[in-house]
């Protein structure tokens, strides 16, 4: 119903048109970065908007409940979502057609669509654009992945990247060494994930965690900043094999990529948890200068795949292109070409002999007559067909 404070015309909150310089610079950015992802072997691929509901959000997937759209399929009666991430899905398409032990390389873009913003007064609409390695268990997939992550912002023109980084086996590996009920495990990692320091010690306290235990979490959340972190870490929690294994790997991963981009600066925050109930191994974000919100997110998520039948190791990335239309690089635009009024032959030759070159050319259909130089140039022309004796000709705008 219409309302005089909402106009027929008011889109949604979280949702808008995008016009044609932001749309071009979108879709310049999307085809460079998929042509990217070709180059290191990843393919793309499209699934659709609309999935069974079960499907968006089956085992490690439904921590994205509450950012799923629900709808009821009136085909057949059963819910559908909007999917709101992409990477279940290629999870599914994983499963669905990969051949067993094979290394699958796969890449999208597309729009995501978000029940809430992630950011107040942001997108419920993200133009999301991301890669997936599948079949790679070890830490050597993840650097991959990072690498990509890192030339795919720097190709948007963002500077000064700031990559943090973290691994969700190390909180996950003090909760398991508390002896604790699979729900008390669950409440006790939300309030590690919220970084509710006090209330962990006063859970832990409650329910007769130990000193030792009090100490591993009091130890964990300090443990944060530059690569000393994590000999530290060794220090201090080295007596869990778990934790020494994710120790290594973020090692790995951390030497890997100040060798391969020197200027990329890299922290950690080892009781970084995002999404514990999806990542199995290591997390990933990326920020650029004067953002609060990270550009670029991702992790390893090996068991998603088990719920459509073949657990696969699984690692990748996404990003939202939204955000990064200001920081774009211009890029080289067609010449601009006026074309007069009128359906001679010729001068339809030459039009499309010029668009056949990649020049745009608009056709005036007000006039015949060739319009003055300083009137080209206020509508953008670079140039305008004329006819000749040797036919229709594109000569450039004079200079004022």
């Amino acid at each position: 119903m219409r309302t005089e404070n909402h106009p027929a015309w008011l889109l949604p909150s979280g949702f808008e048109d995008m016009l044609p310089a932001r749309t071009e610079a979108l879709e310049h950015c999307r085809r460079s970065l998929l042509d990217r992802y070709a180059l290191w072997g990843y393919r793309q691929v499209t699934p659709p908007l609309v999935e069974h509901l079960e499907s968006l959000l089956t085992g490690s997937a439904a921590d994205l409940d509450l950012q799923t759209w629900k709808l009821l399929d009136q085909d057949s009666g059963r819910l559908v979502g909007l999917r709101s991430d992409m990477t279940p899905q290629m999870a599914r398409i994983d499963a669905q057609t990969s051949a067993s032990g094979e290394v699958r390389r796969l890449s999208y873009a597309g729009t995501v669509l978000r029940a809430r913003p992630d950011l107040l007064g942001g997108s419920r609409a993200p133009f999301q654009v991301g890669a997936e390695l599948f079949g790679v268990g070890g830490p050597e997939g993840d650097l991959e992945v990072l690498s990509l992550m890192v030339e795919s912002l720097r190709a948007c023109g963002v500077p000064h990247l700031l990559l943090d980084i973290g691994h969700v086996s190390i909180p996950q590996a003090l909760a398991d060494s508390a002896g604790l009920s699979a729900a008390q495990r669950s409440d006790l990692l939300r309030l590690v994930e919220r970084k509710a320091w006090p209330d962990v010690r006063t859970w832990l306290k409650a329910h007769g965690c130990g000193q030792a235990v009090t100490a591993d979490f009091t130890a964990l959340s300090h443990l944060q900043g530059e690569h000393t972190v994590l000999d530290r870490a060794r220090q201090q929690l080295g007596q869990h094999p778990a934790i020494v294994e994710a120790l290594d790997d973020l090692g790995f991963v951390w030497e890997s990529l100040r060798t391969r981009y020197p200027d990329l600066a890299i922290q950690c925050d080892l009781a970084e948890i995002r999404g514990h109930q999806y990542h199995t191994g290591l997390l990933f974000s990326v920020y650029g200068p004067q953002r609060g919100e990270a550009l670029a997110r991702g992790g390893r998520y090996d068991e998603i795949g088990a719920a459509f039948g073949r657990r696969r190791p699984a690692t990748g990335f996404s990003l939202d292109l939204k955000p990064l239309l200001r920081d774009l690089p211009e890029y080289g635009k067609s010449q601009r070409i006026w074309a007069p009024a009128g359906s001679d032959p010729d001068l339809w030759k030459s039009i499309t002999a010029e668009r056949h070159k990649g020049h745009i050319v608009i056709q005036d259909f007000q006039s015949e007559s060739v319009p003055d130089a300083a009137q080209l140039q206020v509508r953008g022309f670079d140039a305008r067909l004329e006819q000749t004796l040797g036919g229709w000709v594109s000569k450039p705008v004079p200079a004022r």
